[in-house]
């Protein structure tokens, strides 16, 4: 990768100044020049090595007691210009290259391990621009070199004793910049997630022999079953806040008309709309009942009386609602610990993080949507009006049911849902086993299918129509199947697994 670099100016601003003297005179060796920041630039100064201060290039002094001195124009130009397009709108503006950032962070976890720190002097060792200069010379690795580790002094100054920096050393460096920050901004979060946040320690986890906690955010950007006013009951368990917060996401997905959605071990066991909310539940029960025992219930529309007769004769671990008559209330108190939680809005956060030995795991929430214009038909046989209606709704399930995932639906009713299998092909045997599967009905899969096998299976069981993703090597193959057995099947384009 590309030519090697000795850097002309070289930006220092560091907390960590282990090694730093010893670095600043090999780059002096080779003729850079130094421009630091205060503190660092004192550092420097008083081991004899001339500096230039960050003022001389900004024009202005640090303010704020420190808190604003990097975050300028003609700092952030100097690191971020493109040498072979940007150099004379650079010299219109006085903008001189920096080929060099060397920086590490403010020593916000140190400060906030030590016994007594107050959240003001962990949110002044917060670093802003400390971030902003790495990124910006992480990302402008082309033509800049970013250490930000004082490990790395030692093989960067031998870097510039065979010739320069290469652009192979100096992409390795940019994504070791990135990793810094993001650890950096993750200590951040989870230190003031634990201390500004509501911390509840639980009685145990998934298991009794697990230590298990809830922080309850009080951020404004999301809201479920933590916020939720729990009216009667036990406390809620580890599980308990998976299953209710399972549900409500699923419940989510039905905003129009009454629904009901039943979730057992963190995947949806029922699920039913209707005419009104005690329809929707008997629809929902309908679908598997023997797994419904110790469920959780979410319903989007106020429980009434009738319904909560219907419930009660169920064992349920939590109803969840908007609100509840009085009257149904009276009703569950007969089952003390029945958990009994009303939440208005339901409000999932942007992002789902996990952690993981060595590190986390995060992503986006999956908000797709599927509409009936993105449905491309591959097969001779095409889905009637009912059949597409019925198609997108059965969608709606298989994206909240676990991998391995097909759900079977008729007349925009679910019939049948399996998930969590290792195999396609047992997802799809255990859906047409659980119950009786009617003559005509469509079946959602969350991810495509790699052979006919699947496809053969529901042609036995008198399967009417598919929705699936497509994509698969053998997709000619299955979509032969279909035609010969005179199966409509359409592809949706994404898959929506859930680990």
């Amino acid at each position: 990768m590309g030519n090697k670099i000795i850097p002309k100016t070289a930006l220092i601003s560091v907390s960590d100044k282990k090694g730093l003297l010893p670095f600043a005179r090999s780059l002096k060796k080779f003729g850079v020049q130094i421009v630091a920041t205060g503190g660092t630039a004192k550092a420097l100064k008083k081991g004899g090595i001339g500096v230039k201060k960050i003022s001389t290039i900004t024009k202005f002094p640090e303010i704020f007691g420190g808190r604003v001195k990097t975050l300028n124009p003609l700092i952030s130009g100097g690191i971020l210009g493109q040498r072979d397009k940007d150099k004379q709108e650079a010299e219109e503006h006085g903008v001189c290259w920096i080929d060099l950032v060397v920086c590490n962070l403010y020593p916000f976890s140190r400060v906030a391990k030590t016994p007594g720190s107050s959240l003001d002097d962990k949110i002044e060792n917060i670093d802003i621009g400390g971030p902003t200069m790495i990124r910006a010379a992480a990302k402008n690795f082309k033509w800049v070199s970013v250490v930000v580790s004082p490990k790395d002094y030692s093989s960067f100054s031998k870097d510039l004793s065979l010739g320069g920096v290469s652009e192979k050393k100096r992409f390795k460096l940019s994504k070791k910049a990135f990793g810094h920050c993001a650890e950096y901004d993750q200590t951040i979060f989870d230190e003031l997630s634990e201390k500004g946040d509501e911390h509840i320690s639980l009685r145990y986890g998934e298991n009794p022999h697990q230590e298990a906690f809830v922080v309850k955010a009080d951020t404004g950007f999301s809201s479920g079953i933590p916020q939720a006013k729990q009216i009667q009951g036990k406390d809620l368990s580890y599980n308990n806040y998976l299953d209710g917060d399972a549900a409500l996401q699923c419940l989510s997905e039905f905003k129009k008309s009454p629904a009901c959605v039943i979730i057992k071990h963190n995947s949806p066991c029922g699920i039913g709309v209707g005419k009104n909310i005690t329809e929707a539940f008997s629809r929902a029960l309908a679908v598997d009942s023997l797994s419904a025992f110790g469920g959780v219930v979410a319903l989007n529309k106020k429980c009434t009386v009738g319904l909560a007769k219907k419930i009660n004769k169920v064992f349920f671990e939590i109803i969840v609602a908007p609100s509840f008559d009085a009257g149904s209330l009276k009703i569950f108190s007969k089952k003390k610990n029945l958990r009994v939680l009303s939440l208005k809005d339901y409000s999932s956060a942007g992002f789902s993080i996990k952690t993981i030995g060595g590190g986390s795991l995060g992503q986006e929430r999956d908000d797709s949507k599927l509409l009936k214009n993105q449905l491309v038909v591959p097969t001779k046989k095409k889905l009637t009006p009912n059949q597409i209606s019925t198609a997108l709704f059965a969608w709606k399930v298989v994206k909240h049911t676990k991998s391995n995932a097909i759900v079977v639906a008729k007349n925009n009713k679910i019939i049948s849902i399996s998930g969590g299998q290792t195999s396609r092909v047992d997802a799809t045997k255990i859906a047409f086993e659980k119950t009786k599967i009617p003559k005509g009905c469509v079946v959602a899969s969350d991810a495509f299918f790699p052979f006919k096998d699947s496809i053969e299976a529901m042609a036995r069981h008198k399967i009417a129509a598919i929705v699936q993703p497509g994509g698969s090597i053998r997709d000619v193959e299955v979509i032969e199947s279909c035609n010969k057995n005179k199966i409509a099947m359409a592809f949706t384009g994404f898959r929506v697994f859930k680990h």
